[in-house]
C-alpha cells in the first residue's frame, strides 16, 4: 500500500505537468494574438487588434498563464461568436488575411481545451457582455470611424434597410450578443462542469 507521502508526491507531480501544458498553451494562444498583430501592424492597420475575436486569444492565453477560468471563458465566448462571424464574412466575400486563422481558430481550440482544463464559471456570459461593451467603447474612443472595429459606429454593410439607426443596431446586437454567450455558457458547462480544478483561480 502506497504512503500518503508517495501518493502527495505523484498528485504534486501531476499537477506540476498540467500546470506546465497550460504555460505552453497559454504563452501559444498569445503566440497566435501576436502573430496576427503583427501582421496588421506591418501593415499600418494598429485598430485591426482590437477586434472582439482578435482579443479573445488574448483572453484565453491570460486566463490559461493565470489559471483564471472566467478569463478564458470570457476570451473563448468572444471566439465562439467571433468565428463563425469571421467565416460568415469571408463566405460573403470580405477579405482573408491568412494569419487570422491563428487567433479564430488556434485561439478557439486552445480555449476549448483550457475550458476542459478549467471549467466555465456561472456569470461567465453577462461579463463577456460587460467585456465586449467596454470594448466597443474604447474602439470608439481609439479607432478611425472607417474601420468600423467591433461595429462600434455603424450599421454592417447590407443591414441598413433592417434598422433605423446605429443605436439601435447596436443595441439589439448587444441583445443578440447576450443570448448567444448565455447559451454557451450554458452549452459548455455542460460539457466541462460548472466549477474550475481545485486549487486553481476564478
Amino acid at each position: 500500500m502506497l504512503s500518503p507521502f508517495v501518493l502527495r508526491s505523484a498528485h504534486d507531480a501531476a499537477r506540476d505537468i498540467m500546470r506546465g501544458i497550460m504555460t505552453k498553451l497559454g504563452l501559444a494562444a498569445i503566440g497566435c494574438y501576436a502573430i496576427h498583430a503583427a501582421f496588421h501592424l506591418l501593415n499600418g492597420r494598429p485598430e485591426e487588434l482590437l477586434w472582439s475575436c482578435h482579443l479573445g486569444a488574448l483572453l484565453v492565453g491570460v486566463g490559461l498563464l493565470w489559471s483564471s477560468p472566467i478569463t478564458n471563458g470570457i476570451g473563448l465566448l468572444f471566439l465562439c461568436m467571433g468565428t463563425p462571424l469571421w467565416l460568415l464574412d469571408l463566405v460573403g466575400g470580405g477579405v482573408f488575411y491568412p494569419t487570422s486563422c491563428f487567433t479564430h481558430l488556434g485561439g478557439l481550440a486552445i480555449g476549448l481545451c483550457g475550458a476542459r482544463r478549467l471549467g466555465m464559471p456561472s456569470g461567465t456570459w453577462w461579463k463577456a457582455v460587460l467585456a465586449l461593451l467596454a470594448l466597443i467603447l474604447v474602439c470608439r474612443l481609439v479607432t478611425p470611424p472607417s474601420a468600423n472595429v467591433n461595429v462600434a459606429f455603424a450599421i454592417y454593410p447590407g443591414m441598413e434597410k433592417v434598422f433605423p439607426s446605429h443605436p439601435v443596431y447596436l443595441a439589439t446586437m448587444m441583445c443578440l450578443a447576450g443570448g448567444y454567450f448565455f447559451v454557451s455558457e450554458f452549452l459548455f458547462r455542460r460539457w466541462v462542469g460548472a466549477r474550475p480544478a481545485q486549487g486553481e483561480k476564478t
